[in-house]
């Protein structure tokens, strides 16, 4: 099958005269393409003040700006060249949306779990464009993958590939298999030796003679999951390490297909630095040069598998401040209508993490002071962000909160029986769509309320109705017309 042609990013309209740039005490270049703030200090994506989108759709919603998605997987395909693959890690934004957008840009997935596979097919994937590598499978999870014909099933270890060869015998269908491989290398500051992902290279000899040894287990390829990469030459360390295990491999008559050299590259949150994906302009001529050296003259599909680096800086999420506190002389707070278990759960399990969060509708004011910002669920350990410096706040303003494209939306959860946020694509001329509406108490109690019985659809409907109620009609319907001032019930 032809990959599709690549697309190009529409081309966005000239900067409006109602459009300025953000003032640099919140500007980072990242966001250069997508933000500007009007004459009134309001934040703008991709021209659009978000006072607009909020109106809307309300508060708390995520905003993913597709030309910065499609900018990105194009910067990939043109730094490495048409013939290396690439699988969008689908765990960090598993949106229908954004997987369609990456299918049209050429790319393929990389699955943790048949639900990912679920979701490609769904995306109008191809099962030979889908490649399942999560740690464990169960004899379910492998039948499903075998029975729509996926790309390969990669073994993380010894066990797992034990599985795979029984299922495979049990079903008497041949697998395509590729061993996942941990080098064991240590670089600078990166090292593999205190990773959880692949078989030690010392054992691989052994993973290798029991794929040979199952007849219904095809080794296809290797694959490498070096977690957060900083450094190129990272890289090239382990294609050596895979090239030279490829070429024993060539050695005993077994040609491998493919290799995946997984993703890792970092995108920036905060002050970090981002991988310098440019930087890896060279890799593929030289990988080729590798293999020439190494006598492997076969085909070999080279895959890398980008995830947060494509989809982090394109999504913004926008909440409003509920509440200011003084605690102290010199301790402030306020409070705003999301949370970290609900909204961006990432600032509750990874330490130092520290977004930027902008007053995005007050962009001409200066920071004046520092702040706390605490998010709306009953947790007293429960922080959004600390020490921010901020204008003063008020219940009311808006804030944006940068760079949470990527797992914010797919860790977050309904802690306190909250509603997790919807989702807007916005487009570069400004359009929105509704890709994700916020959830429903009936999808969130529907794993209880089908075992235990305590309640019916009925009465949950009679509550929801209840709920969905417009206050503000309500009152005035319910009511009567108000007279003097006043409604029917005297109250003002």
């Amino acid at each position: 099958m032809k990959p599709p042609p690549e697309r190009t990013t529409p081309k966005k309209s000239p900067r409006s005269s109602r459009q300025q740039r953000v003032s640099s005490r919140y500007m980072r270049d990242r966001w250069e393409d997508f933000l500007s703030q009007d004459r009134r200090g309001m934040l703008m994506i991709e021209g659009v003040p978000v006072d607009h989108i909020i109106n809307k759709y309300g508060t708390p919603i995520y905003v993913y700006v597709e030309s910065e998605i499609r900018e990105r997987a194009q910067r990939f395909k043109k730094t490495f060249g048409p013939e290396i693959g690439f699988q969008f890690a689908v765990k960090c934004n598993s949106n229908l949306e954004i997987l369609r957008i990456l299918r049209e840009e050429g790319f393929e997935l990389d699955c943790s779990s048949v639900g990912e596979l679920i979701l490609g097919l769904l995306a109008d994937y191809k099962p030979k464009q889908l490649s399942l590598t999560n740690l464990y499978k169960n004899e379910q999870d492998l039948h499903f993958a075998v029975k729509i014909g996926v790309q390969s099933i990669t073994a993380d270890s010894l066990e797992d590939l034990e599985q795979i060869a029984q299922t495979a015998k049990k079903l008497k269908k041949h697998i395509d298999v590729a061993i996942r491989v941990n080098p064991m290398i240590e670089i600078g500051q990166y090292s593999t030796r205190g990773n959880k992902y692949g078989i030690p290279i010392g054992y691989i000899d052994r993973a290798i003679d029991l794929a040979l040894k199952s007849p219904f287990v095809d080794l296809h390829g290797f694959h490498f999951f070096g977690g957060y990469v900083h450094e190129t030459r990272v890289y090239k360390a382990v294609a050596r390490v895979m090239v030279k295990l490829i070429k024993r491999c060539l050695d005993r008559g077994i040609r491998i297909k493919t290799l995946s050299l997984g993703g890792g590259f970092p995108a920036a949150v905060g002050d970090e630095t981002a991988f310098p994906i440019e930087a890896m302009r060279d890799f593929t001529p030289w990988f080729h040069r590798l293999l020439e050296r190494n006598g492997i003259v076969h085909p070999l599909r080279l895959i890398f598998e980008p995830g947060k680096s494509i989809v982090l800086n394109a999504g913004i999420g926008l909440t409003k401040v509920v509440s200011r506190k003084r605690l102290g002389l010199k301790k402030r707070m306020v409070v705003v209508d999301s949370s970290a278990y609900n909204f961006v759960p990432d600032a509750l399990v990874q330490e130092g993490l520290h977004y930027d969060v902008l007053p995005a509708s007050k962009m001409n004011a200066p920071r004046i002071h520092s702040l706390t910002i605490g998010g709306n669920t009953c947790d007293c350990w429960e922080i959004i962000s600390r020490d921010l410096h901020m204008p003063k706040l008020r219940a009311g303003d808006l804030l944006a909160i940068m760079d949470v494209g990527a797992y914010a939306q797919v860790m977050a959860s309904n802690f306190n029986t909250i509603k997790r946020a919807a989702i807007v694509l916005i487009h570069p001329d400004g359009t929105t769509k509704l890709i994700r509406r916020r959830d429903r108490y009936s999808e969130m109690f529907a794993p209880e309320l089908d075992v235990l019985k305590l309640a019916g659809p009925n009465e949950l409907e009679r509550y929801n109705n209840l709920y969905r109620v417009n206050v503000d009609k309500y009152w005035r319907g319910k009511h009567g017309k108000k007279k003097n001032g006043k409604n029917g019930n005297g109250i003002r």
